[in-house]
């Protein structure tokens, strides 16, 4: 007896997973279980049914969801990580936020009265665990059914290798693309899909866009007009590819090494913010070929490549990288690593993070410069000029130039969240150094500012660190270590954001715990603009944990770097002092008057300082009185 054909389906299969969900239950089982089903009830069962998903299977932890249409689940998925992203941002401090990752996958499957099986469930499931958190990953399936759609914007993740999949399957992440004024060229295409339409119908889509271009490139009167132009978001300025790196070791089969180094920058560098990165097939097509980088720049459009190379020697791995751009083929940034060839993954973060994280601040160094030339700037020309001079170098002088820069960018395009987030962070951090008379009300308007931020975009790792510096100066120590913890889950490179949930962590009286962030900041960013804070937060580190002497080669080093804090110059003191070295605390407190001479410093100024920046934990507490103490041994009057 034959049995019954097995019953297919073609679906969208979404899967969903909660992060951290064993650490969730184990510290708050009731409430954590509370606020699943109050999401479940409020958001995911709404968003679901909404767009026509069947609930296949729904455990604590997890979820998967059949839907007719790719584009169904990738809107349903977008909907409910935009809404668990609000809900967590109106979380209370002491609430962790609850993420999902989500991956969906397009193909065949067998279904049963039960449940799905297939392949296409199995790839949904590795997407998911591909996936950051907060983020939708998509197969090539879906890319491929959805890449045309106006509201949804792919960035390549490349070919990824999986567990079960024989093959490397290609990943893209999928966002919504915020609606934007349409620019001349959506303008012209749109009249001209309206004209085109009766004669080209019942064509393919590819023939249609081939007759579009036609017609574009004859409104424009260009005789060479590259298609792909058509595709490359008008938001996107900053346009570049990662070529492959070069394996300089005498062995070939270290060239896995040098193309893991290429996947995975490429990766890192699509996370970035007005960046657009070119796939890594393409960037193959040049690999053991020495590329012509003017002609890559014409043909592919790009403004900047990446290009470096990779050598093993013995136990040590060499790294040369540098950033070009492609038109002139001026060199803008070089650096150099080196790093011991100890865990392949490890390796490989370390050198791709060090290397994106210098990228992002050079790339923002080079697009502002190359804004500086225009004559009216629009607003992101003066967000991307506000940018280069705070990165440039960190003074008061700098930070209320770039703050001018961005109020004038945020009138003129209110719907930047980089913009206000970079503009709550610059006046947030001026607030707690005592820049440029920046008090109370600038703070507020600073609150203001981080609160559209994340309105327009709650998934930006920059809006969740300026917001984790209104909480600090507000003394919310727990909220600001929240915030820098989601935004270094959404930033995994963000260097800035380690070392200061390192700092919040002293200022919650875990000293001890600071000083390997403030490491995997260094690593990172060793070349950073704030490099001499973290050097700073390393020696309050030692400071507060009683370590007086460990403390001073690093505020030293700090010193050197940022001579223009008073705060690491006075703990350098202090901490001489506590250790009985008076001379020395004397010496460089004479050093710290010279330097600051608008005002006559006191303890008693220092204490109302410290009011900015409020602590009760009882080891802040204590940590603060022994610095006044070195501070009077040192020689500095009382009031």
């Amino acid at each position: 007896m034959e049995s019954a054909p097995l019953k297919r389906r073609l679906t969208a299969v979404l899967l969903a997973d909660v992060v951290g969900y064993s650490r969730l239950m184990g510290r708050d089982e009731e409430g954590t279980h509370r606020r699943l089903v109050r999401l479940d009830r409020e958001l995911i069962a709404p968003r679901t049914a909404h767009y026509g998903g069947r609930v296949i299977r729904s455990i604590g932890d997890g979820l998967l969801v059949g839907f007719d249409s790719a584009l169904a689940a990738v809107r349903c998925g977008l909907e409910i990580q935009r809404g668990l992203a609000a809900y967590n941002n109106d979380a209370t401090a002491d609430e962790p936020p609850i993420q999902l990752r989500i991956g969906i996958n397009t193909g065949d499957v067998i279904v049963d009265e039960r449940d799905i099986y297939g392949n296409s469930v199995n790839l949904a499931a590795r997407l998911e665990g591909l996936a950051e958190p907060g983020a939708v990953y998509v197969s090539a399936n879906v890319y491929d059914q959805l890449r045309g759609n106006p509201d949804l914007a792919f960035a390549d993740r490349g070919y990824r290798r999986v567990k079960n999949i024989d093959h490397p399957i290609r990943v893209f992440r999928v966002d919504a693309v915020a609606r934007r004024r349409p620019t001349f060229l959506s303008a012209v295409t749109g009249r001209a899909g309206r004209l085109l339409s009766p004669i080209f119908l019942g064509h393919s889509p590819a023939w249609y866009l081939v007759a579009l271009a036609v017609v574009v490139a004859g409104t424009l009167g260009l005789t060479r007009f590259p298609i792909w132009h058509l595709y490359w978001p008008p938001w996107r300025p900053i346009s570049l590819i990662v070529l492959p790196f070069r394996n300089l070791s005498n062995d070939p089969g270290q060239d896995y090494l040098a193309d893991a180094v290429t996947d995975d920058l490429t990766t890192d560098l699509s996370r970035l913010r007005d960046v657009l990165v070119i796939s890594p097939p393409t960037a193959l097509t040049f690999k053991g070929k020495t590329p012509d980088l003017g002609r890559i720049s014409r043909e592919i459009g790009v403004r900047y490549a990446v290009e470096g190379s990779i050598r093993r020697v013995g136990p040590r791995v060499v790294t040369n990288a540098r950033l070009i751009e492609a038109g002139s083929g001026a060199q803008i940034w070089a650096d150099h690593f080196e790093d011991a060839f100890v865990d392949l993954i490890k390796l490989e973060d370390a050198i791709t993070g060090r290397i994106a994280n210098s990228l992002d601040v050079q790339l923002i160094r080079a697009e502002s410069r190359r804004t500086a030339q225009v004559a009216q700037p629009d607003a992101l020309d003066l967000r991307l000029r506000a940018e280069g001079i705070f990165l440039s170098a960190v003074t008061p002088e700098h930070d209320l130039a770039a703050r001018r820069l961005l109020e004038q960018s945020v009138h003129l395009d209110p719907n930047s969240a980089e913009a206000w987030a970079r503009l709550a962070e610059i006046t947030a951090s001026d607030y707690l150094n005592h820049w440029n008379n920046t008090g109370p009300d600038q703070l507020r308007e600073a609150e203001t500012a981080v609160k559209k931020a994340l309105a327009l975009d709650p998934d930006l790792a920059l809006a969740h660190f300026a917001n984790g510096f209104i909480h600090r100066a507000r003394g919310e120590h727990q909220a600001a270590l929240a915030a820098f913890d989601r935004a270094i889950a959404l930033d995994p490179n963000f260097a800035l954001a380690y070392k200061d949930k390192g700092d919040e962590l002293i200022l919650l009286g875990h000293p001890d715990e600071a000083p390997p962030l403030v490491e995997k900041a260094i690593a990172l960013s060793p070349r950073d603009p704030s490099l001499g804070i973290f050097y700073w937060v390393a020696g309050r580190a030692e400071f507060y944990a009683g370590r007086y002497r460990e403390a001073i080669p690093w505020l030293t080093k700090s010193i050197e770097v940022r001579p223009n804090l008073w705060y690491n110059r006075l703990y350098l003191a202090s901490a001489y002092a506590l250790l009985g070295d008076t001379q020395e605390a004397q010496k460089v407190l004479q050093d710290f008057q010279r330097h600051f001479t608008g005002r006559r410093y006191t303890v008693a100024l220092v204490e109302s300082f410290e009011r900015t920046n409020p602590s009760s934990n009882p080891t802040v507490v204590a940590a603060r009185d022994k610095f006044h103490q070195g501070l009077l041994l040192a020689g500095m009057p009382a009031r």
